[in-house]
This record gives C-alpha cells, structure tokens and sequence, in this order.
C-alpha cells in the first residue's frame, strides 16, 4: 500500500556559531538576501615578520636599497556568495589588540577583535572573471610610510623582526571589511601559506647593477579567521534564535538552510502512528523522503548546495549521524538533482525507511527527530543556502513529500 499523506513537520533553527580559524579560506563582503538577510563578512589575521638578507640591509649591506612600494594581496578563492557583478568596497583596519585564540586554539563565526574606528585604506574592486587579465589575486597599495619603517626596522635589525611574537607586538594585524552600504557579494581568499601577504617592493643599487626585488610577510595561518554577521530582522526569520526555533508555518511554509550562519531544519512526523490504525500488523517495507528548493530561492550567484546530509537529533539537540546500512560507516545523505532545463523538478531525496521502522510506534519522550543541514564541506566552509518548502507550501512542485509503502496484515 502507497502512503502520501503521512505528515512531515519542518522547523528552521539555529546552530551554534563554527569554528573559522583551520580554514583554507578567509571570508569579506556584504550581501543582502531577501530570504537570508544581510551576510556580513570580516577577517582578521596577522603577519609573520619580513626575513630579509644582511647583504642588502644593515651595516653590512653591499647594495643601497630603494624602497618602492608596499601591498597588501590577496588571492581569489572559487567560492562566492551573491552578485560578483557589482563594484565592492573594501577596508582595511588596523588591529588594536593582538588576536587570541580561545582556550581550544580557535575563533569563531562570532568572534572579533579590536581594530581601528577609521579605515587605514579603502578601495573598490571588481572581482574578475576567469579570462580577464589578473584575475587570481587582489592587490591593494598600503601607505608609503608604513613600508618605509618595514625598512628602517630591516636596516636598524630590530628585535621586532626576529620573530612573530616580537613582531605583532609592533603590527598587530589587520581587519578586512566591506563597504558599509556595499550589496554585493561575500568573497573567499585562499589562506595558506604563501597568501594573503603583504609584499614590499624595493630596489637594490649596486655598484655595477640596479636590481627590483621584493619580500613577503605571510600570514600567520593558525590565528586567521573569519568573523559572519546576519542580520535577519526584515526577514521571517526576524525573531529566530538559539532556544527560539520557527515551525515553517509562521515563515510562509518555508524553512531554511545556510552553512556558517548554522541554520539548519529540523523534520519530525507527527501523525505516523495514523498508519497503524490501516490493520492489525502495518509493517513499513519502504519510505522515501523528497525536498524540493524553493523556485526563485537560488540562481548562478547563490547556487545550490551539492549535498545534505540527514542526521538523527537526540535528546539535547545533538546531531547524530544516520547510516545508511548499520554494517556500514556511509552517513545517510542527499545528492543534488537538478532540472536545469525547466527547473521544475529539482530536489534532494532520503532513504529514511530504516529511521521510520524504528520510529513507528514509539510515543512522547521515545520519539525522534532529523536534522537536515549542508554536508561538512559546505556547512563548515561556505555560505551556501537552501530554502525549502513545507507540505503546505503554496507551489506543489515545491512541497516536501514522503512516499512510504506499506504492508499490511489482518488477523482473521
């Protein structure tokens, strides 16, 4: 027997804030998202100091060094969030305090660190696409006489430069920002350990040769990290918080997704216990869970996630990983279906007839539930969202819906 009634209540929630620093990307922008809010993106990070050569700075230098220039670059990552079309501010701010990490060795989507009130540069940006010239990195002019101390420091061999916690004592690091109107996009920079850097350009003056060099400060990789601010108030999710999850019926039949904000859906099936009444033995042979993003919810700037995974919630809220086979360690998860040509047909599918067997028949305090969130690759990584709807949602392609086939039998 075919069931396709059976109820499956969504609620949208918030987790806690991620872990940002051990990332390979720092994030920076603002997008504003009818569905999501305003995304706001800030790294901080600071540098190693500059190692030089004796043969070109100090007392016993050889050449005369000529300083040129001095540049904060950074390299474009493959993930955006939003309108990569638009022209982007970004500032750069001073760090007033060095950063510390916690007592576990890590910041957060929540953490921050004094900067400066006033920008020490500001520019705009376009960022490029794949076959412009330059389209790999971002550099940005630093003020003149901040490379000129750089130098002076290198002539002078200070202290400051002979190692990382001498040197952030002198610079602490720095903040990057958006413009504070700017509704563009969020951007992603490779973290490692040749970028973000700060190079300095100088030329060297021999007695027989002018030669132009250069020296890059590296980041510090293990202090990095991102800081994420949503502001959801001219959404529906204006009043969701922590202890304070919304049914998706107060948000228009519709839940929501988002890796690095933390929000994630939790599915429940009130009513499955209904299937019981069908005779004197139901046994669940199959069931199958479909979703189904929301049309309009998602387009080439803010696509969708390539998988969910679907997890079990136990009695404190903790996500507990569901397998496919108990004999296995493959976690249950939804791949991507896309209709691309009409769109109409685009969902994620669950085979949740393992969970369901379990579930049905138990009552109150012996229920479950299932989390529903972006795989750890994107959850932990990236700011990609989904928006899906509820099975009373207003478009009938875009209804959650769970087939479940059963087996029934009568005593007489």
């Amino acid at each position: 027997m075919l069931i396709e009634d059976c109820t499956v209540a969504l609620e949208t929630h918030l987790g806690d804030s991620s872990v940002t620093t051990g990332l390979s990307r720092i994030f920076e922008g603002r997008y504003n998202s009818s569905d999501f809010g305003i995304i706001t993106a800030h790294s901080y990070f600071d540098f190693n100091p500059p190692s030089y050569s004796s043969s070109e700075f100090g007392s016993d230098a050889t050449v005369t060094v000529q300083f040129d220039s001095i540049s904060l670059i950074l390299k474009y990552d493959d993930f955006s969030y939003g309108d990569t079309t638009r022209i982007q501010t970004l500032n750069i701010y001073r760090l007033r305090q060095i950063i510390e990490l916690d007592d576990k060795s890590q910041l957060y989507t929540t953490s921050s660190v004094p900067a400066e009130t006033e920008p020490w540069v500001t520019c705009q940006f376009h960022r490029p696409e794949e076959h412009w010239d330059n389209d790999s990195t971002l550099e940005v002019r630093l003020p003149d006489e901040f490379g000129l101390e750089l130098v002076d420091l290198m002539h002078a061999r200070s202290d400051l430069l002979d190692a990382y916690a001498n040197f952030r004592t002198y610079f602490k690091g720095i903040k990057i920002s958006p413009g504070t109107d700017d509704n563009a996009a969020v951007n992603s920079f490779v973290l490692d350990e040749e970028y973000p850097a700060i190079r300095i350009h100088y030329t060297t003056i021999g007695a027989v040769s002018t030669e132009e060099n250069k020296i890059d400060m590296t980041v510090n990789t293990s202090t990095a990290f991102s800081q994420i601010e949503a502001d959801r108030n001219n959404t529906l999710l204006h009043s969701l918080g922590y202890d304070n999850p919304i049914p998706s019926a107060e948000t228009d039949n519709k839940v929501h997704l988002q890796g690095l904000t933390g929000l994630y859906t939790k599915l429940s099936f009130p009513d499955l216990n209904e299937i019981l009444k069908l005779g004197d033995q139901v046994i669940i042979s199959s069931a199958i869970l479909y979703v189904y993003p929301v049309s309009g919810t998602y387009n080439d700037f803010t696509p969708l996630p390539a998988n969910l995974v679907l997890n079990y919630l136990d009695e404190n809220g903790k996500a507990i990983d569901i397998y496919v086979d108990p004999s296995t360690v493959t976690v249950q998860s939804g791949t991507l279906v896309e209709d691309k040509i009409y769109g109409r047909n685009t969902y994620y599918a669950f085979d949740v007839t393992s969970y369901l067997q379990y579930e049905l028949g138990l009552v109150g305090m012996y229920k479950s539930s299932l989390q529903l969130f972006l795989d750890d690759t994107e959850k932990n990584n990236t700011l990609k969202s989904l928006v899906l709807g509820d099975s009373s949602f207003s478009t009938e392609e875009n209804r959650v819906k769970l087939i479940i086939y059963v087996i029934v039998y009568d005593n007489d």
